[in-house]
């Protein structure tokens, strides 16, 4: 018998439906919410993600702004850009898309925005509250949407052994936060841990690290440098999931946020096969090998359709609630 899925589908739907009532109150004074989405590269990923963000803003009565710059801005250059959203009082809220150029300061890029109008709630001051608190208010989406899914398994995570694959300040750490919050026993690992080892014990599993993706850029990155300057061409990448299902402890809560746009095949050449539109032809992949894991999981969240709306969902109330408070009118009735 395979794992009960969880799909988030109430959990998403009970968000939007507040976002909805925050929609219709700010209509009643005459405003109308906006997320502005800021990014400074050049990844398919990245733009297909800010395509899909404006298709659910416009879905729910938000507006979107896509600002972007090029892939070799400064810090000083994005940092201008996100000071101009601050202040603007047309935007409510500001999400930063990644990656960064290379070099970004990240911490000083974040601590730019307005933690009015932080949508993910990266602001290091807003993190920092969550790192005191345990609370935050907006917190960072993904890890709130992943603790979510997993409330809905195990209401109760007292003393539970929880372990999370990624250090990322929008994931990683916020949610080994989260989970401390709720009285979990947590464990962080990343690519470089073992991580097998560090499963063995954990009832609770969090795939956040992205991790074939990263494999799969460093190895584009190689693959260029050896096409213009030759010498010994670099070895193919391992773009296999990172968690296996020998890895994970039966009847387990596995939350797969894991987001990678890889190649669905190599050539001889060792490039990536192209797709009719003679294009990379590309996939996405979660960090968890699904179909296999499923059969001893308790739990799973599905490969794409679980974590992702119930994100976005979360981004939304936080504009919208960014925009009820600029508007100075009282919250909705939370969730």
């Amino acid at each position: 018998m395979g794992a009960t899925i969880l799909d988030g589908a109430s959990e998403t739907a009970a968000v939007l439906a507040e976002v909805k009532a925050n929609v219709e109150a700010l209509a009643r004074v005459g405003k109308k919410p906006c997320l502005a989405a800021v990014q400074a590269n050049t990844d398919p990923g990245t733009e297909w993600y800010a395509r899909a963000q404006a298709k659910h803003c416009a879905e729910q009565g938000v507006d979107h702004r896509h600002v972007v710059l090029p892939a070799d801005s400064s810090n000083d250059a994005i940092v201008e850009c996100i000071n101009s959203l601050s202040n603007d009082d047309s935007v409510s809220g500001i999400i930063l898309l990644t990656p960064l150029p290379a070099g970004a300061d990240y911490v000083r890029i974040a601590g730019a925005i307005n933690p009015i109008k932080d949508a993910e709630g990266v602001n290091p001051c807003k993190l920092g509250e969550l790192m005191i608190n345990g609370v935050v208010d907006p917190a960072p989406c993904t890890a709130l949407a992943a603790l979510t899914l997993i409330k809905t398994a195990r209401p109760n995570l007292a003393g539970a052994r929880a372990l999370v694959v990624g250090r990322s300040a929008t994931v990683g750490k916020p949610l080994a936060l989260l989970l401390l919050a709720e009285h979990a026993t947590v464990t962080v690992a990343h690519t470089r841990s073992d991580i097998r080892h560090a499963m063995l014990d954990a009832e609770i599993v969090v795939a956040a690290a992205g991790a074939s993706g990263a494999r799969w850029r460093a190895y584009e990155k190689k693959w260029a440098e050896w096409k213009q300057n030759g010498g010994d061409r670099p070895d193919l990448p391992n773009l296999e999931p990172l968690v296996h299902v020998d890895m994970v402890r039966r009847g387990a809560v596995v939350v797969d946020v894991g987001d990678n746009n890889i190649p669905s095949g190599l050539d001889t050449d060792g490039a990536p096969v192209k797709n009719s539109k003679g294009r990379a032809d590309m996939r996405y992949s979660g960090d968890v090998d699904f179909d296999k894991v499923r059969e001893v999981a308790g739990f799973i969240t599905n490969p794409r359709g679980s974590v992702g709306p119930l994100t976005n969902a979360f981004l939304l109330r936080n504009v919208t609630r960014a925009a009820l408070r600029v508007a100075g009118l009282p919250p909705t009735e939370s969730r």
